[in-house]
């Protein structure tokens, strides 16, 4: 307990007398005690606004590091060789990135029992006589040297074949499950939307599945897209105990529009034939707004019918997105206020410009350094042959000059 202003006692969240009551005698103490650590820390993660799938997922690794050990936090086997174990197991398993996460969450969890404030310690060695240090450090855990971990083979941009591929067998797929009578020809189309739109406004998986149709506006100064002149994003990726951010981000492409525009004034609505519309963007055939698991289910269905990389995801669309507005040479400024990124810097790790794309602005610099180069050759030379006229004028001025004076 903390002290209040006024000497009174305060409930700080997740202290351990909140969860363990002195004096009461508790069946199977040690896992009494270890589900009451995780009450205490949800409580801690909690006052922070963090939500609730962050808490659990963290809450989950404690379990999974416990259960492997068979022993408890307080005990000694939690010790070097078990992180460096379990660590070991991780990288046969997941991503950097993610090894790096689950690292971080088991640290929170440890660095809250450890404290102090929390009580955890003298909780636990009036309980059982022992409380161990922990020994998740630099030396056991990734580093984090740089701005982005993933592997360069995965999240990446798509090369122009690769999306013409991608979108290409979208249009004969959906009109071959329509002639068939087949009920997949509806989501089919509803995937061309989809993923026109991820591609088309830069968005991520979270964001598109959560849209709703009236998050489209009007803006005045784009007539010509109508009511899809920009889309308010309301669903972006959240900070540390921090709501979703929103974003407008602006339309640019009058392809996507057009996409759009034709999907919900043609496809969306037979949705909605046998029931009322609730305004979901992109719903399921089970009067459901689609998941975020749904969107990698389908989105690997239509790359392995393209016979792509089995690495693509569909988190590329949206690094395609930043690419393909660098190469047609929108403002880096505003290509990072379109994606919602705060740094500049994030934008720059989503950015891979094609070769063609480079091979264009080299030939670009030789030529303008080439002309820039002929320019002064042309300048030199014209200069030169005006003082060779100004010469030759004061020559034959000079001549004549001096025949009248030898008259």
């Amino acid at each position: 307990m903390g002290q209040s202003a006024a000497g009174g006692s305060v409930a700080v969240p997740g202290v351990a007398t909140l969860h363990v009551l002195p004096g009461v005698a508790m069946l199977r103490p040690e896992e009494a005690v270890f589900e009451k650590t995780l009450l205490g820390f949800a409580d801690h993660q909690r006052a922070r606004r963090l939500s609730w799938d962050t808490v659990n997922t963290r809450a989950r690794i404690a379990r999974q590091v416990q259960a492997m050990s068979g022993g408890y936090p307080w005990e000694p086997v939690w010790d070097r060789r078990l992180f460096d174990r379990w660590s070991a197991m991780l990288a046969d398993t997941v991503a950097t990135s993610t090894m790096r996460k689950y690292q971080n969450d088991l640290a929170l969890y440890l660095s809250y029992l450890s404290d102090p404030a929390y009580e955890w310690p003298q909780v636990c060695l009036s309980t059982f006589g022992t409380f161990t240090g922990f020994a998740l450090r630099d030396l056991n855990a990734v580093r984090h040297a740089q701005e982005y971990i993933g592997q360069p083979s995965g999240n990446r941009p798509l090369t122009r074949a690769e999306v013409k591929t991608f979108f290409g067998q979208m249009d004969p797929e959906i009109k071959r499950l329509r002639e068939q009578g087949h009920k997949g020809a509806l989501a089919a189309a509803r995937d061309l939307a989809m993923f026109t739109t991820m591609y088309g406004w830069g968005l991520r998986r979270r964001e598109t599945a959560r849209l709703e149709t009236h998050d489209w506006r009007r803006q005045a100064k784009l007539p010509e897209f109508g009511d899809y002149a920009g889309l308010a994003v309301r669903w972006g990726k959240a900070g540390a105990g921090q709501p979703p951010k929103r974003r407008m981000v602006i339309s640019v492409w009058p392809w996507a529009v057009r996409t759009v525009q034709l999907y919900m004034e043609n496809v969306r609505p037979l949705f909605y034939s046998d029931r009322p519309d609730d305004g979901v963007m992109f719903p399921t055939e089970r009067n459901e707004m689609i998941s975020e698991r749904a969107v990698n289910q389908r989105f690997q269905h239509w790359r392995e019918l393209g016979k792509l990389p089995a690495q693509l995801g569909p988190h590329c669309m949206r690094h395609t997105y930043v690419t393909r507005l660098i190469e047609a040479g929108y403002d880096g400024q505003f290509v990072t206020d379109q994606v919602g990124h705060s740094h500049a810097a994030t934008t720059a790790i989503y950015t891979a410009l094609s070769n063609d794309f480079k091979n264009l602005k080299v030939r670009e610099s030789l030529d303008a350094a080439e002309e820039a180069a002929l320019a002064r050759a042309f300048a030199v030379a014209d200069a030169e042959a005006d003082m060779d006229d100004d010469f030759s004028d004061q020559t034959a001025q000079s001549r004549s000059g001096g025949s009248r004076r030898t008259r």
